[in-house]
């Protein structure tokens, strides 16, 4: 092989792999801020959803203590939320 065209073949290979290493590491950046942005959002989702649940909780204990008031006063209305509840439970 002539050595000008063993020259402009090795000069073309090592261009080859520079422009991939080039978009490899473009890729890697954009993969690290894709993640970043995707942990922010997984962060505030978790938040929102510990928020939820101690709304929940508290609305529970609220209407535990509700339905035990009209339980010692006797009111029908609780008898028929139990037996709603114990078919729930089959």
């Amino acid at each position: 092989m002539d050595s000008g065209i063993a020259t402009v073949l090795a000069a073309a290979v090592t261009g080859a792999f520079a422009l991939l290493a080039v978009l490899v590491n473009k890729a890697r950046k954009e993969n690290k801020q894709d993640h970043q942005y995707v942990q922010g959002l997984l962060t505030i989702i978790t938040k929102s959803t510990r928020r939820i649940e101690n709304k929940v909780d508290r609305v529970d204990e609220r209407l535990s203590d509700h339905l035990e008031f009209h339980a010692e006063r006797g009111d029908s209305s609780v008898r028929r939320v139990e037996q709603i509840r114990s078919k729930e439970d089959c």
